[in-house]
Order: C-alpha cells, then sequence, then structure tokens
C-alpha cells in the first residue's frame, strides 16, 4: 500500500511540475507571400516567425518546401519548416495571389482550367500542412484589385474554401472588403498591401482568434 501510495505522489508530483513549467504562450507561424506576414500579428505575439515568406511564393513552391523539408540559413544555423509546423499552435497561411495575378496579367484564356489546377495543387499542399497539428489554421483568399474579373475571384474563392473546410481550416473572405480599393494597396496596379490594408485584415484575424 505503500508502495502504490509514494507511486502516486511521485506522479502527481511529474504532473504539477509539467504543468507549472509547461510554456503556454501560442507559438505563430505564418508562410506563404506577404499578405500573411501580419505587422500587427508579428509585435503582439510573443512566438512569432515569418521566416517562410517570400513575395514571389507560388502554391507549388510552397508546397515542394514543405514535401521535401527545404531548409533555411537563419542566423547562421538551419531552420527545418517540418519542424517550425510541428510547433506552431496558430498557422496563418497567403498562397496563390503571385498564382491568379500572373494569370490575369498576361491573358485569361482558359483561366478556370488554370484556377482548377491552382485548386489540385493547394489540395496537395494543405494535405503536407495537415500532417501536424495546430490549435488553429487560418488561410487567406483572394481579392480582386480592380472593378474587372469579378466572376474569376468568385469562382476562385468559392473552389479554394470548399478545400481549406474539407481540412477545417478557416477560410478567410478577403475581397469583400479589399475588392478595387486602391487605399489598402501600395500601388493600385498591385496588390501587395499598405498599413491600412493589414488594417482591414487584422481586425478579421483578431476576432478569429478570440475563439482559438
Amino acid at each position: 500500500m505503500k508502495k502504490i501510495i509514494l507511486i502516486l505522489f511521485l506522479f502527481l508530483s511529474c504532473y504539477l511540475i509539467y504543468n507549472l513549467t509547461e510554456d503556454k504562450t501560442l507559438s505563430y507561424l505564418v508562410i506563404g507571400d506577404t499578405i500573411a506576414d501580419n505587422p500587427y500579428i508579428e509585435k503582439n505575439a510573443n512566438k512569432y516567425n515569418n521566416d517562410y515568406i517570400n513575395q514571389d511564393y507560388r502554391i507549388i513552391d510552397l508546397s515542394n518546401i514543405i514535401k521535401y523539408n527545404e531548409e533555411l540559413e537563419v542566423e547562421n544555423k538551419q531552420l527545418s519548416i517540418h519542424r517550425l509546423l510541428k510547433n506552431a499552435d496558430i498557422l496563418i497561411m497567403s498562397i496563390g495571389m503571385n498564382d491568379i495575378y500572373y494569370k490575369l496579367n498576361s491573358d485569361t484564356k482558359n483561366i478556370y482550367t488554370y484556377i482548377n489546377e491552382m485548386v489540385n495543387n493547394m489540395e496537395i499542399l494543405l494535405s503536407e500542412i495537415d500532417k501536424y497539428s495546430y490549435s488553429q489554421v487560418l488561410v487567406l483568399g483572394y481579392y480582386n484589385i480592380s472593378n474587372k474579373n469579378n466572376d474569376i475571384f468568385t469562382y476562385l474563392n468559392y473552389k479554394m474554401k470548399r478545400i481549406v473546410e474539407n481540412y477545417n481550416y478557416e477560410y478567410i473572405e478577403l475581397n469583400n472588403i479589399l475588392k478595387n480599393n486602391p487605399n489598402f494597396y501600395q500601388n493600385s496596379n498591385n496588390f501587395t498591401l499598405n498599413q491600412e490594408g493589414y488594417n482591414e485584415i487584422n481586425k478579421i484575424i483578431v476576432e478569429k482568434l478570440k475563439k482559438c
């Protein structure tokens, strides 16, 4: 009986020590293009990593980086995206803006076939991300910087939202607030946001994160 009490005591002691010393700070990982790299979150989060943000990333680029665990050298150390994904509590991703605007700026021939290929690439990317566990995953949608091609963006967001929600991740509609509003862009001919644009996204993200 004494042995049982001793074992229970040791077990409870270890449990209490673990809970008292466990780091409860949420870890934020943002990946993809620059839309995901949110200055507000970076300023207010204790753990925030944006090393895998690149303004030129396409969906297939990010997918391959994760699939093959391509590493970056940061401060003379090799950084593994697999480790970052494993340790992340909150994952925020924006990817595909380069894909769609590359096509729109060249031609719109076979655009819906092109979008379906984007969706297939996103499915591959999400399947890689889904190998890890998170408290919350937010995927940012696509917005139109002009008043043309509205049907294209409606179709793109509809298709992407469906596959994102299939993984029980949250799809954040951006087109409703950022569409054709040059006050939110650094340049009226480019989708890169200014501080006002990020502020608009912040309002949505903060509400989503409250649910976490």
